[in-house]
């Protein structure tokens, strides 16, 4: 009997040589104005050449005010058309792998965002996000946790503007020779906050009824599909559950990407949890979207191909696909860790694999807006100058670094400011 994980899987007019795709992740380093750098490139061909089915490509943005609202930059920016050209190269590239490669268009990061040039950050309704000390993933220490600012609500005209370029960057996409688009609507950014009734507290067309809660992500997802065709892929990333008090959950979440679906999804991919849950988002096990049931409501009501995230050992991942908890497994971490993650497992060399620790190194650095590293693998992120040095612009940067991570990252030193933070002043 054939591996599952090696069989080919059918996502639009797509054809997946096998079940294991490189999920999106904000580790390109691309240039500092936004276009593809060539360790954009480079890291993306190695995965290809690892042998991934599929590529979907994140930490890009396809609006302005997604640009400006960022919590770290740089990001790959799909919104200007200037950058049609380098944009090309990339999946020029990782197609001559014969690996499919997605754009993940993001509209904008939300309750989640930064106020830049004396703009507000905006959201389907003014509710900030409060991420208790205890929700962080492991290996990553926040004494008392985080607050953001509460946002405002958007405007109709505001909504309408983020779609309409959501839908343009989209096309540019397909114009630059990408196999499809995903549009993200997890965690807690802007597209995610029209999805649940605890974040979506508006009264007019794009609240209250599911329909309505729905009405951001159809109109980009019909749009795009009228323009581009029927061979373009367009796919959805939302959030399965929130597993916070008061949360929609994957029923409700269910419901509205049947309508989303609807109006021409090729495939549906899973997130776990939201900001308020981070350690759920980045989880320390397997298992939780099928532990949880969310996965199998999502498959009973869904037709087109469900791509699962949050499972690390290759045999959690057969077990998942051969359980009907999905078509697919999205593979982020995992792939920091050991790029030929996939080929191993298909040459029956799994003790080869170098496993992710999930201590989480990559996301501190991320949090510092730190070029992504991996302990395991001193190779992710530096794919571009294989076999060269550093150059000298990077020796006092990655010193520095080092001093900052290795100071957040000890308890004692974040225990004495988790105490100093609870003194109160006579």
């Amino acid at each position: 009997m054939s591996d599952v994980l090696f069989q080919s899987l059918r996502v639009g007019n797509l054809e997946l040589k096998n079940r294991l795709i490189l999920g999106p992740m904000a580790v390109l380093q691309p240039q500092k104005d936004g276009r593809p750098s060539a360790q954009t490139i480079a890291f993306l061909e190695a995965r290809a050449r690892g042998g991934v089915g599929m590529i979907i490509v994140g930490g890009a943005i396809g609006t302005r005010r997604g640009h400006d609202e960022a919590p770290f930059h740089p990001l790959l920016r799909m919104d200007i058309e200037e950058y049609l050209p380098e944009l090309r190269e990339v999946a020029e590239v990782v197609k001559t792998h014969g690996v499919p490669i997605i754009a993940e268009v993001m509209t904008g990061f939300g309750r989640m965002g930064v106020a830049r040039n004396g703009e507000d950050i905006i959201s389907a309704s003014p509710l900030n996000v409060v991420i208790p000390e205890n929700q962080f993933p492991q290996g990553i220490i926040v004494p008392g946790g985080r607050t953001t600012p509460t946002p405002r609500e958007a405007t109709i005209a505001e909504i309408k503007a983020l779609e309409s370029e959501t839908i343009e960057s989209c096309l540019r996409m397909q114009r630059a020779g990408w196999d499809g688009v995903e549009i993200p609507a997890h965690l807690s950014y802007f597209a995610a906050s029209f999805s649940s009734p605890r974040t979506n507290w508006r009264k007019d067309e794009y609240g209250g009824s599911v329909e309505n809660r729905a009405r951001f992500l159809v109109n980009i997802v019909s749009a795009v599909r009228q323009r581009a065709g029927t061979d373009f892929v367009i796919g959805l990333r939302i959030t399965a559950t929130e597993r916070v008090e008061g949360g929609q959950d994957a029923s409700g979440y269910a419901e509205l990407a049947k309508l989303v679906e609807a109006a021409g999804l090729d495939y549906v991919a899973l997130s776990d949890g939201c900001y308020e849950t981070m350690s759920v988002s980045t989880p320390a096990v397997d298992g939780g979207l099928i532990d949880s049931g969310a996965a199998k409501i999502f498959r009973e009501l869904l037709r087109v191909p469900l791509l699962l995230q949050g499972l690390h050992e290759p045999q959690n991942s057969r077990s998942a696909i051969e359980e009907d908890c999905g078509d697919a497994v999205m593979l982020a971490r995992p792939l920091l860790a050991d790029p030929n993650y996939v080929n191993k497992l298909k040459q029956g060399k799994a003790e080869e694999i170098i496993r992710c620790d999930r201590q989480n190194y990559c996301l501190r650095r991320l949090a510092f807006n730190m070029p992504v590293r991996c302990f395991a693998n001193p190779e992710t992120g530096r794919e571009a100058r294989m076999g060269k040095s550093a150059p000298l612009s990077r020796l006092l940067p990655a010193m520095f670094e080092q001093v900052v991570l290795g100071v957040t990252g000890s308890k004692i030193f974040m225990g004495l400011i988790r105490l100093l933070l609870k003194l109160k002043p006579e």
